[in-house]
């Protein structure tokens, strides 16, 4: 089983099983989620700083792909696309819930919201995968694929909850339902794929795509979990357990160097 098909299985299958813990557990279930949330949004900072920010500007700085000022002005990119992004949707990337009404239809806008996030999340995805070595041998770029792989699933399974809740609330039927949750689930499978294709692609510099992809996503997971770390506590305000929580996930994310 190659990593493509591993990486597949375990976001799409974390995207799957948010729907069926709230298929199971019913939407209440949601209003517990802020310390996981904590500790998912402090492990992305972390794995951000340790990891993908000193990757692509130490990389940007060689002599092949972006400059320094343009990773600069994609990771701003990233950060206003996800500004964009919640816009649209409500927050729910970072946890927010609000139950739908009975009779509200499909939440078209957040569902479309939410799988463009996922989609060019797992794009970088593809850089960090090594199922084809004489592929990525030119590529002056290693991303921590599997520590990437484990942000992104303990960040998906809550936003997946969140989704699956506002389905159930909307009184949609089960197959609607379902429908919304193998959509989302699908999406960063289309993304790996398609980061894959940009990069195995002839006529342009996989380095450069493997780091303009990646200063995106770190835009993107610095608005995020730092929404995540300073809104998931009653008031906005910190106390000892989430505290303890957000520090753990960034040592966990220091362990992974």
């Amino acid at each position: 089983m190659n990593e493509f098909l591993i990486y597949a299985l375990c976001l799409s299958g974390t995207a799957v099983a948010g729907g069926v813990v709230v298929q199971l557990f019913g939407e209440r279930l949601i209003r517990h989620l802020n310390l996981i949330l904590a500790f998912g949004g402090a492990y992305l900072i972390g794995l951000a700083f340790l990891h993908l920010v000193p990757e692509v500007f130490i990389s940007a700085a060689g002599d092949s792909g972006i400059s320094i000022r343009e990773a600069g002005f994609l990771v701003l990119g990233g950060f206003l696309l996800q500004l964009i992004l919640e816009y649209l949707s409500g927050g729910v990337e970072h946890g927010h819930y609000h139950p739908a009404s009975p009779g509200s239809g499909f939440p078209v806008t957040v569902l479309l919201s939410l799988s463009v996030h996922a989609f060019i999340e797992a794009m970088p995805l593809a850089g960090g995968m090594h199922h084809d070595h004489h592929a990525h041998a030119h590529v002056h770029m290693h991303l921590e694929g599997s520590s990437l792989l484990l942000g992104i699933m303990i960040h998906k399974f809550p936003v997946a909850l969140v989704l699956g809740g506002l389905l159930l609330t909307s009184g949609l039927s089960a197959q609607k339902r379902w429908m919304g949750i193998l959509i989302f689930a699908a999406m960063p499978v289309l993304g790996m794929w398609a980061g894959d294709a940009l990069i195995h692609s002839e006529s342009m510099d996989p380095t450069a795509i493997i780091q303009v992809l990646t200063a995106l996503m770190i835009g993107i997971l610095f608005h995020i979990s730092t929404t995540i770390i300073f809104e998931t506590s009653d008031g906005h305000r910190f106390n000892s357990r989430k505290l303890a929580v957000v520090i753990i996930g960034m040592i966990v994310a220091a362990l992974t160097l």
